[in-house]
């Protein structure tokens, strides 16, 4: 989102930037990865797969708190002017949104109790937070 505000809400510019930076989510999709896998590897009863899926989550918990909120970075910190606020806010509603609507559309399509699938939405979640970027943008004009 900084990078996003120091570009003046450009959305090719930031488009461009995640591309040439190659910026995407390489630990929580790996947490998420190998979550779906243990789940399909290993023989497993309800309640192992209740403790995979547990620790997969406790691990997506403690890196969201390992991890410096990119709001509050000391070295560059997000201004908080009304404006990033709204795209901000409205980003997250979108994202959590899409989050169960496509959780919902895997269990309707037939995933049923395959909880490695959602693990692998997961992982499509965690690399399109860009994206909720820019969309709140385009909606969010001034």
């Amino acid at each position: 989102m900084r990078h996003f505000q120091e570009g003046g809400y450009s959305r090719r510019q930031f488009k461009n930037w995640v591309i040439a930076n190659g910026i995407y989510d390489k630990k929580g999709s790996s947490i998420a990865t190998m979550t779906a896998l243990m789940l399909e590897l290993i023989e497993r009863g309800k309640m192992t797969s209740l403790v995979i899926c547990t620790l997969g989550v406790i691990a997506l918990i403690w890196l969201s708190i390992w991890e410096q909120d990119p709001r509050e970075a000391k070295e560059f910190p997000l201004q908080p002017t009304r404006r990033a606020t709204r795209i901000y806010n409205l980003a997250l509603a979108l994202y959590s949104i899409g989050l169960t609507l496509t959780i919902f559309g895997v269990y309707k399509l037939g995933a049923g109790d395959e909880i490695a699938c959602y693990w692998l939405v997961v992982i499509v979640a965690i690399q399109s937070s860009p994206l909720w970027l820019v969309l709140a943008s385009t909606l969010v004009r001034h």
